[in-house]
């Protein structure tokens, strides 16, 4: 029987937003408390071991997936194709992808020189590759029911979590973190084909694939997907490299301290998932309207992140104590380069989803091409150099590249930006608060407390007017919910 695309019931769209983003958060907050805890079980040089599993790992799954789950969700929302045909044609591919991966991930594992420890946990968990296919949320995103969407996430994290608060020790084989990780997306994928099942009479049965459909369709999704490589090689080579040049505690603190980093990023994309429906709004309009709105953002982004990063900065040590324990203090040199990718994430983001508004996802794939060139090359000449701070120093240098390179297509190709313009008062306030904390012979957070005192002032001598313009704005829509 012919299942065709029905238009769903609409449903708001904030809230499929706050569906979707508290799923996801609760999914990466549980996400975040395992991979703390387990960094307490293992110690430095063990964790360091796992983090780097699940670097090369990521390097296998995306090519696996080559945007296929992004292009399906746009196809099927769009209510102009066969739901069960198409569905069952992108699980093949899928399919066929993950199988010809599981086989490459082989081959890198024969000739990786590692222990066999880390071999081991590298096979458990290319087993989980082989049911990648199986979810399914780009599906469940497709239809616009995001709830199942968040409660794939939580299934997946909360078996996770279980499996190591359970039996984590830290005598363990390293190879069990990977049957934990094999039984969490299992459950994941088999809530997964219950969803499908049940709730959208679909069937997963395989019919001889098309080659013809095949290619079309990953002509289709090659962009998506090599974005979403190009972006992962930005962010996970160096830990990669590192591994494959260290095996001591320095892998554990890098890991440490960018797993905390990729935790606050989350942020990052739920701020600018918020902005980009207001930056599409202004395609249509005069360009003044576009910078009105990125001028507004950009401050409020500079001010809130540099001041995140100065505080990461200067309380890294006791950051990384509370986290992870007091194995990963030596960290803290680590976790003060990086902490400085929040900015520049948070800039770069007004020029990446101003390219994707205005539809130039080609400049915004050549750009993250090049900067993920750019950090395997400057890994490979620093990391060798100066270990785990090489790494970071690769990281941050590659996404500094990103800016500068998403500035100039958004110059080229949509408008220039005045980034300077909004700059100029927060960076003020940093150097102030870097002076203060330079100048006084205290602790870490008592330093860290004079400095961001000195930074609060600063933002409240020269953006008085802008906060108290908002607060009239904003006044009679509190009252209004109130007298609700």
């Amino acid at each position: 029987m012919k299942v065709t695309a029905q238009a769903p019931a609409v449903r708001s769209l904030a809230a499929n937003f706050f569906l979707l983003t508290g799923g996801e958060m609760a999914a990466k907050v549980l996400g975040f408390i395992t991979f703390s805890y387990l960094a307490r079980v293992l110690g430095a040089a063990r964790y360091g071991s796992l983090e780097f599993v699940l670097a090369v790992m990521m390097l296998f799954t995306l090519p696996s997936e080559m945007g296929l789950g992004s292009y399906g969700a746009r196809e099927l929302a769009g209510g102009k194709r066969d739901v069960q045909t198409l569905f069952r044609e992108i699980l093949q591919i899928r399919v066929l992808l993950a199988a010809v991966c599981f086989l490459l991930l082989i081959g890198f594992v024969l000739i990786l020189p590692k222990s066999p420890g880390v071999k081991l946990l590298l096979c458990a968990y290319g087993g989980s590759l082989l049911l990648t296919p199986l979810l399914l949320q780009w599906l469940f995103q497709s239809r616009d029911e995001m709830q199942w969407v968040a409660l794939a996430s939580i299934v997946r994290q909360s078996v996770l979590a279980a499996m190591v608060l359970l039996f984590a020790r830290p005598s363990m084989p390293l190879f069990t973190l990977g049957a934990f990780e094999l039984a969490s997306v299992s459950a994941t994928a088999l809530f997964c084909l219950a969803v499908m099942r049940f709730r959208f009479r679909l069937s997963a049965s395989w019919q001889t694939p098309q080659p013809a459909r095949m290619r079309a369709h990953l002509a289709q999704s090659l962009p998506i997907g090599g974005a979403e490589m190009a972006w992962a090689c930005m962010w996970y080579f160096a830990t990669v490299l590192l591994g494959l040049a260290f095996s001591d505690e320095s892998l554990g603190w890098f890991s440490a301290a960018h797993r905390l980093l990729m935790a606050l990023h989350t942020f990052v994309w739920l701020y600018f998932f918020n902005l980009l429906p207001s930056m599409s709004r202004t395609t249509h309009l005069e360009r003044s309207h576009l910078l009105g709105l990125l001028g507004r953002s950009l401050r409020v982004a500079a001010w809130s992140s540099f001041l995140v990063a100065l505080t990461l900065t200067l309380s890294a040590r006791t950051v990384l104590t509370i986290v992870y324990g007091p194995l990963f203090r030596d960290a803290a040199p680590l976790l003060a380069i990086l902490a400085w990718m929040l900015p520049v994430a948070m800039l770069s983001g007004h020029h990446r989803y101003v390219l994707i508004a205005y539809s130039q996802q080609k400049a915004l794939l050549w750009t993250t091409v090049v900067s993920a060139i750019a950090a395997v090359g400057a890994g490979c000449v620093l990391v060798p150099q100066l270990g785990s701070v090489g790494a970071a120093l690769a990281l941050l240098f590659a996404n500094v590249l990103n800016l500068l390179l998403v500035d100039f297509a958004a110059q080229k190709y949509v408008v220039r930006i005045p980034i300077m313009q909004e700059l100029y008062r927060p960076l003020i306030a940093l150097c102030a608060a870097g002076l203060v904390a330079r100048a006084l012979a205290l602790g870490d957070v008592l330093r860290c407390l004079a400095a961001v005192v000195v930074y609060v002032a600063v933002f409240a001598l020269t953006e008085w007017r802008s906060v108290l313009s908002l607060v009239v704005r904003l006044a009679p829509r509190v009252r209004e919910s109130f007298a609700r």
